[in-house]
């Protein structure tokens, strides 16, 4: 009988715990991924060196409010580090769209703002320290990229 209890507890403690694991990746709509896509209007790339330099990972469509569970995807150092809060760089590659990095995540913080296609060698205000960004949103206390 002791056995039967540990072998269901068992068996409700595994799907349980899988639920709380699944439960805490990331929940953004912004793809991840090496390049910006021609066919795609709004992208921004995070670098892992500073002069956009290393591993990067470009980020269409949507912001993300929590970086974290993203990786540097393409070759270069950093490659396979977390994004989140390891960025030293960074490019607005959005034609007509800015785009908010900010240093808390869910949009909170200090942040740097980027023009429609601006760039930075080294982030201001979010140099390793990246939780979050999104496009088209202002954010306060942000030091601004044209």
């Amino acid at each position: 009988m002791k056995s039967t209890r540990k072998a269901l507890s068992l068996a409700l403690a595994v799907p349980a715990a899988a639920v709380a694991v699944l439960g805490m990746a990331p929940m953004a709509h912004a793809e991840a991924r090496e390049g910006c896509p021609t066919w795609e209007n709004d992208c921004a790339l995070f670098y892992y060196n500073s002069s956009m330099e290393g591993s990067h990972t470009a980020f269409t469509a949507d912001g993300v409010s929590n970086l974290a569970g993203y990786t540097f995807l393409s070759s270069g150092a950093g490659k396979g580090q977390a994004v989140k809060n390891n960025a030293a760089s960074f490019w607005n590659a959005s034609p007509d769209s800015i785009a908010t990095v900010f240093f808390n995540s869910n949009y909170g913080g200090a942040c740097d703002t980027f023009a429609p296609m601006a760039a930075t060698d080294r982030l201001a205000k979010t140099y390793n320290e990246n939780a979050s960004f999104d496009f088209d949103r202002n954010g306060t206390n942000c030091y601004k990229w044209n």
